[in-house]
């Protein structure tokens, strides 16, 4: 029940009940909208999210029960790191007590990676109730590793059989490596490449910005969570498209196209919640052989790519849908953007 126009005076001079409308003063009453209720776009949002969780769960004990064997046979790797000037070029080479740092390196990235994805679940949920706990995961960067990811899969792949279908391109066939070696240059994918695009190709430049704007604090630009302004989505697109064109090397123009796809979702997640959860949707995607490298047999494996596929399809339609309303409102975006977290 709302007030009338004549309540406030009424209730100011002392009387029990308005004149105007005679509504009693006695009892407090407000009209409440109904609460939005969750419909079937958001639990299969959550649905998504959780899969993709229990995959990184697996892919990230993986790591830790492989790491000493992976640790003793580094040692008999020769690696070099890549910088990306477009095309790639090594800039650094290292083998043996090297290899081994490296790979404690490469660990202790993606680990100290879960870790605020962790803190960020529990710093965004603590004092709420279930209600806004289950809305309140919308804006989480585990939210949307469960819908880019799979979605990413998805249209990756469509477009790999559309080249070989339509095209001249074909799959490049590689030599079986050992497991160990596979779980090495992997994980170095999953954090260097993550390093060297969406840190140095989009953190850096804006940071340079920020120290020449005087924004407080430009070294935190780096580290991505900013929000997604329109100087951050150019950014995004050129770093996508070195990152595709950089796979021509050793996957040819087949990997061109979906890799610059995925360098787009690994950018929108740099720039809305940080760099911690690129490196993980990178991870997520390179370290899928986790389930064999546990022994798990090819059978299975395959059914869980088939649910991967299958909840791809329906994820890439969410986020269509969520696409619209972005691309209506982007024009009116700040060119730099300076949320931290607040996209």
């Amino acid at each position: 029940m709302l007030d009338c126009p004549e309540c406030e005076r009424y209730r100011t001079a002392g009387t029990a009940f308005c004149g105007g409308c005679g509504r009693r003063f006695g009892l407090l009453l407000a009209y409440v909208p109904d609460k939005k209720s969750n419909g079937p776009v958001f639990w299969a949002s959550l649905f998504a999210m959780g899969f993709v969780m229990i995959f990184m769960a697996v892919e990230a004990a993986t790591m830790i029960f492989k790491f000493a064997d992976v640790f003793v046979y580094a040692a008999e790797i020769d690696y070099g790191l890549l910088v990306l000037l477009p095309s790639p070029h090594v800039f650094l080479r290292f083998s043996g007590t090297g290899s081994q740092i490296y790979w404690v390196f490469l660990v202790a990235a993606v680990l100290l990676s879960f870790a605020q994805l962790a803190r960020e679940m529990y710093s965004k949920h603590v004092g709420r109730g279930p209600e806004d706990d289950m809305r309140g995961l919308e804006d989480t960067s585990a939210y949307w590793l469960g819908l880019l990811w799979p979605s990413t899969v998805v249209i990756q792949l469509a477009i790999m059989l559309l080249l070989i279908m339509w095209g001249d391109a074909d799959l490049p066939s590689f030599e079986t490596s050992d497991d160990r070696y596979m779980m090495f240059v992997l994980a170095s994918a999953s954090v260097w490449e993550e390093l060297i695009t969406r840190l140095l190709m989009i953190g850096l430049p804006l940071a340079v910005f920020a120290f020449a704007s005087k924004k407080e604090r430009p070294a935190r630009y780096l580290l991505g969570g900013f929000g997604v302004g329109k100087a951050a989505m150019v950014l995004i697109i050129m770093s996508s498209a070195i990152f595709g064109y950089a796979h021509y090397d050793g996957w040819g123009m087949i990997k061109i196209l979906p890799s610059f796809m995925f360098g787009l979702a690994a950018g929108y997640l740099y720039c809305k919640y940080g760099l911690y959860a690129s490196v993980l949707l990178h991870f997520v995607n390179d370290y899928m052989q986790s389930f064999l490298w546990l022994g798990m047999g090819a059978g299975s494996m395959s059914i869980l790519v088939l649910m991967l596929l299958g909840l791809g399809l329906v994820t890439t339609v969410i986020l269509a849908v969520k696409g619209v309303p972005f691309a209506k409102g982007f024009r009116r975006r700040e060119f730099f953007p300076d949320s931290f977290n607040k996209d």
